[in-house]
């Protein structure tokens, strides 16, 4: 049997304002309340700390706008406006502390109403200075990645290429007179380079994978993916199956995708005769592709590992390649909010796509 005694007092702990005030103080975040006229009528512990001590009881009553700057001012005014017409507004934003000190700042603020119904603002900010500092600089690491692997495979080119003319031409002046061995070594020369040359443009184009959002266009699936198909310079040929269907998507970061999916294809396959079969179809969120033939297939144990850069799963002598076309395609799709899986097929492979309709990116870069 309960006892009632001790009902009573669980009923005037839970009405107790005092809990209120003690979990309230103790947020870790800056708390505050503002009435409707934007004054300040509560605040925790952490909030008044941004004050100096001679000046933190006088918080309450007042706007406290008369410590900032003109322009912050009129930010600070816009979002709790937003609040309270809209129910709620949020923002990052840099504050110049009484104290002098500099921080960034998560601002969310939430409409509410008392018993009288009577509108205020609960606003609860996280400092987040360290972790922005920490994502700038993480973005400053990447573009400076980007940009050297942009400027290294962009000027090696150069002299890939002259090795390149330079072997064709004692090849076509000497050829005849050369021994059998130096010719073999000639060919692997201009394999090597070729090989080479293949590298740099993929890494070409994964370091330029970031540099630049493409804009949506409107076009025919099917015909646009045959386009790719028939450009492919392979000498494999796949009877090529598509869906037919109108998409809006960027299109220059799709052919990136589909030609190296389409390429992967070819490449490894390994019967004279065999299918590619391109599916797509549209939900109120995304398109889903999937891409499939009836090659050999990828192995479970292999199919996050191929995503990885210069991963092949033959020797580079056996199957040339750099073994960056599902590095980038992953990368293409992280960018654009999208994905690409492996799934268990019957035959071959089969890749799956999932391209959001809006871009779901939350920093870009």
């Amino acid at each position: 049997m309960t006892d009632s005694t001790s009902l009573e007092k669980a009923d005037r702990f839970v009405g107790d304002d005092s809990l209120s005030d003690l979990i309230f103080d103790n947020i870790p975040d800056y708390a505050f309340i503002k009435d409707d006229q934007l004054r300040i009528v509560k605040a925790n512990d952490a909030f008044r700390s941004m004050y100096p001590e001679e000046a933190r009881e006088k918080i309450i009553g007042y706007t406290t706008l008369d410590s900032y700057q003109p322009e912050e001012v009129e930010e600070f005014i816009k979002d709790d406006k937003k609040a309270l017409e809209t129910g709620y507004a949020e923002c990052l934003e840099i504050i110049n502390f009484p104290d002098g000190g500099v921080r960034t700042l998560f601002t969310r603020k939430k409409r509410f109403y008392d018993a009288k119904g009577a509108t205020f603002i609960l606003g609860l900010s996280s400092d987040v200075t360290e972790r922005e500092h920490l994502l700038a600089q993480l973005k400053r690491s990447n573009e400076a990645l980007d940009e050297f692997a942009y400027i290294a495979s962009h000027d090696l080119k150069a002299p890939l290429n002259a090795i390149s003319k330079l072997v064709t031409w004692i090849d076509e002046d000497y050829g005849d007179e050369l021994p059998e061995g130096a010719k073999e070594n000639f060919d692997l020369i201009q394999q090597r380079v070729s090989r080479m040359s293949k590298l740099l443009h993929d890494l070409l184009i994964y370091s330029r994978v970031n540099r630049k959002h493409s804009e949506n266009e409107t076009f025919e699936f099917s015909e646009f993916t045959k386009e790719i198909y028939d450009s492919i310079d392979i000498e494999a040929k796949l009877k090529l199956e598509c869906t037919s269907l109108f998409v809006t998507l960027p299109k220059t970061a799709l052919e990136v995708v589909t030609r190296n999916l389409i390429s992967n294809s070819l490449k490894h396959h390994d019967c004279e005769n065999g299918s590619l079969i391109i599916h797509i179809k549209e939900s109120p969120e995304e398109y889903e592709m999937h891409f499939i033939d009836d090659g050999p297939g990828i192995p479970p144990e292999y199919r996050e590992k191929v995503f990885e850069m210069f991963q092949t799963l033959k020797p580079r002598d056996q199957q040339e390649g750099s073994g960056m076309g599902l590095a980038i395609i992953k990368k293409v799709l992280n960018f654009y909010g999208g994905s690409v899986d492996i799934v268990d097929s019957n035959v071959g492979t089969e890749f799956v796509i999932k391209w959001p309709k809006v871009d779901t990116r939350v920093n870009p870069n």
